[in-house]
């Protein structure tokens, strides 16, 4: 039987007062959140705790995350954040964990989100390094939910591993419009606008747009890559410092193409980055949205730009996920049955060739035949035209002929 959810007391303020008692008390009961049972936890982190429960209507399984207040004053800074994520709410991507909705219970707001797994991509990084293939999967999947989210003018701000969730070989990007909702609450960076290791030099400054987003994801494409991140140091401080002075150093066999990309992405101005993310993944030689072919010549905005891409379709054996222009050893792809039902087929073409051959000349000569045809009567009109224009000029000129003579011989004296 369900339970009516519980009612929070009211702050000294008038507002819910945040009991996080009542919450670990009553969490587990059906209905605590109105139309929902929570089944287990699937983790916490900088902005707050996560379960997952099941939709009681249709048994549909969702994710909840209660959002990490510590007062009143901030949980009404961070309900009227919230009112923010409306419009997060509204992308539709397969790449991106859909926000369905939002509340506040024993005065802690919380956001309902589809469930997009267990597990993300800093567990999958933690258990070892990924082959390039995978790593590029991982990465593009989540680019492209970046990319959905710059096509309405929505920043992520946190972009990083643990906003990657997992399903398979699915990626969905998460926490997009949550980046900004506890910024009162902590003093730390990292309770902020981005975590330290993923964050763009600008955000020192409190200051950041798309151009942030292309910076994390060429911190995300390195530790892809690596498994670990370039920049790190004692403190949230020493961090950021390294991002806004020091150049990132890429490890030997790191591949010359993928390290004009990550350069790139990791320019410590905005403005020579890539202009947007659909340029960073057709430089990847990927394609940046659903349904869009590869693109084998893109629009370069730099030399350097030009040259990796060059590179990477010189080397289309590091290209991502075998695509269909990476050249295979025809030699070694085909085994003994292969060879045979092969020259099977090139038997059969030559037969159809030595067949076609005079077949294709008949019809060749019949065709022109029959043109030679419909076109003679047209021909012998226009030479019988053309006859009786030259007799008709010739009569004319006999006629002024015989007037001109015939009058002066008229005119003679005798």
């Amino acid at each position: 039987m369900a339970v009516e959810p519980m009612q929070s007391v009211p702050s000294p303020a008038g507002g819910p007062r945040i009991d996080w008692e009542a919450f670990y008390r009553n969490y587990r009961k059906p209905g605590y959140v109105a139309g929902y049972e929570i089944v287990n936890k699937l983790g916490g982190g900088v902005f707050g705790l996560v379960f997952k429960a099941r939709k009681e209507s249709i048994g549909k399984d969702y994710a909840i995350k209660f959002l990490k207040v510590d007062d009143e004053v901030v949980r009404d800074a961070v309900l009227r954040e919230l009112e923010s994520v409306r419009y997060f709410a509204q992308v539709d991507h397969p790449n991106l964990v859909s926000i369905e909705d939002k509340g506040e219970i024993d005065g802690i707001p919380y956001i309902i989100m589809s469930y997009a797994g267990e597990e993300t991509l800093r567990k999958r990084l933690e258990n070892g390094k990924f082959t390039r293939d995978e790593a590029v999967r991982y990465f593009v999947q989540a680019a492209r939910g970046v990319q959905a989210l710059h096509e309405r003018s929505l920043v992520h701000f946190d972009i990083k591993p643990a906003n990657i969730f997992l399903k398979g070989d699915i990626a969905r990007l998460g926490d997009y419009g949550l980046s900004k909702l506890v910024t009162e609450s902590r003093n730390s960076l990292s309770f902020g606008r981005g975590t330290p290791y993923y964050m763009a030099p600008e955000m020192l400054q409190r200051r950041g747009d798309q151009f942030s987003d292309i910076y994390s994801l060429g911190i995300l494409l390195y530790e892809c890559l690596t498994g670990d991140v370039p920049f790190k140091g004692d403190s949230e401080w020493e961090v950021l410092k390294k991002h806004e002075t020091e150049a990132v150093q890429f490890p030997a066999g790191f591949a010359a193409n993928d390290r004009a990309i990550v350069e790139r992405c990791l320019a410590k101005r905005p403005e020579d980055r890539f202009a947007t993310v659909a340029d960073l993944l057709r430089t990847l030689a990927a394609p940046a949205s659903l349904g869009e072919s590869i693109t084998f010549q893109p629009a370069l905005a730099s030399k350097s730009q030009a040259a990796a891409a060059a590179r990477l379709l010189e080397t289309p054996s590091q290209s991502p996920r075998s695509q269909p222009w990476q050249p295979e050893d025809r030699a070694t792809a085909r085994g003994p049955i292969g060879s045979v039902v092969h020259l099977v087929f090139r038997a059969l073409e030559l037969a159809v060739f030595v067949v076609l051959v005079p077949v294709r000349a008949l019809a060749t000569l019949l065709g022109r035949a029959m043109v030679f045809l419909l076109r003679l009567p047209f021909q012998i009109l226009g030479v019988g035209l053309r006859l009786a224009g030259y007799l008709v000029v010739a009569l004319l000129m006999l006629l002024v002929l015989f007037a001109i003579f015939g009058g002066v011989s008229v005119a003679i004296p005798r």
